[in-house]
């Protein structure tokens, strides 16, 4: 160890990894070395890839308590099929019982993948003690995976900003039967789009939304927790319900509280239905709330297929001539 900073040729540049209160004597030549050579905690690690690209050919395990990943490209298309690009896990031996993951981030990377690998997975196996599996993430892109962003065990009170997921097969995906997760997860500014589905929550967490956007994804949202949602949600004229409420047993049931501001926009609608319902649920006790400003939010039968209570003001259904 040293003092001083430590500067170390990689193949497109000159890299410089920056701990809070010492240096690793490290030569990194990929960021799974990189991220290697940082110390056990307490020590504090910054990988700064230095924008330069890097091709992923297995995964990349970053420990929420003491390391940031920043500031490149990584392509995993590379990637085996099945395979994460990222886990976020504080696993394994000599770990403390400590949530304490905010110095860390991930922060201004690009992550592309393959169809058949995922994204950025949160989530911890070990149950021994206290565990965190959680990280903000900041200015990121993740695109092209089968499942963008996974939200699994131990993973909870984090934050998203200004995040953009998109053309994935789906979005956000949540584990069924997390231990130990879902509280209130913050999404700011981010936007879910182009995705085959754009959310799928399977564990039921609380996820709370502000100034985001759910955009032409061939399904919006399956919800299975209590969502506030401040933002944007635009998609073509849908053939089926685009929204779907879930209720888990012992958790409360999926619904969607969207804020007077907030606005739905079904383009190339006409302002008409396109399918028989907008919304389908499978429970008395799931709510969807609507904004003060929809547009073709229509239904040929209904805007409900379910026992589902809806409040708001969503247009009475479409009757044809």
């Amino acid at each position: 160890m040293t003092g001083h900073p430590l500067k170390v040729l990689v193949i497109s540049g000159i890299m410089t990894v920056v701990l809070s209160t010492c240096l690793a004597n490290a030569h990194p030549s990929d960021p799974a070395t990189m991220i290697a050579a940082c110390p056990a905690w307490p020590v504090h690690c910054r990988v700064d890839l230095k924008g330069q690209v890097y091709k992923l050919q297995n995964t990349l395990h970053l420990n929420p308590l003491t390391t940031t990943l920043t500031n490149g490209i990584l392509d995993a298309s590379g990637l085996p099929d099945g395979k994460p690009a990222i886990v976020i896990s504080s696993d394994g031996k000599g770990q403390p019982e400590s949530y304490d993951t905010a110095a860390n981030s991930i922060d201004h990377l690009v992550l592309t993948g393959q169809p058949k690998a995922d994204g950025i997975v949160l989530d911890n196996e070990d149950e021994d003690n206290i565990r965190a599996a959680a990280i903000m993430l900041e200015n990121i892109s993740i695109s092209n995976f089968r499942r963008g962003l996974t939200v699994g065990n131990h993973a909870y009170g984090f934050g998203l900003s200004h995040v953009q997921i998109h053309n994935n097969a789906t979005g956000i995906y949540t584990i069924p039967n997390p231990v130990d997760a879902g509280e209130r997860i913050a999404l700011v500014d981010v936007g879910v789009f182009n995705n085959t589905l754009g959310v799928d929550d399977e564990g039921g967490m609380e996820l709370d939304w502000l100034a985001s956007r759910l955009d032409y994804n061939a399904m919006t949202a399956f919800i299975s927790g209590p969502w506030t949602f401040d933002g944007h949600i635009e998609i073509s004229p849908p053939h089926a319900p685009p929204i779907r409420l879930h209720a888990l047993v012992g958790k409360p049931a999926g619904s969607l509280y969207m804020t007077t501001g907030s606005i739905i926009l079904v383009n190339q609608s006409d302002g008409k239905a396109s399918s028989d319902y907008w919304v389908q649920s499978d429970s008395p006790y799931s709510v969807i709330q609507f904004p003060a400003q929809t547009y073709g939010v229509r239904g040929k039968i209904g805007i409900m297929n379910g026992p589902a209570a809806v409040y708001g003001p969503a247009l009475p259904a479409f009757t044809p001539r």
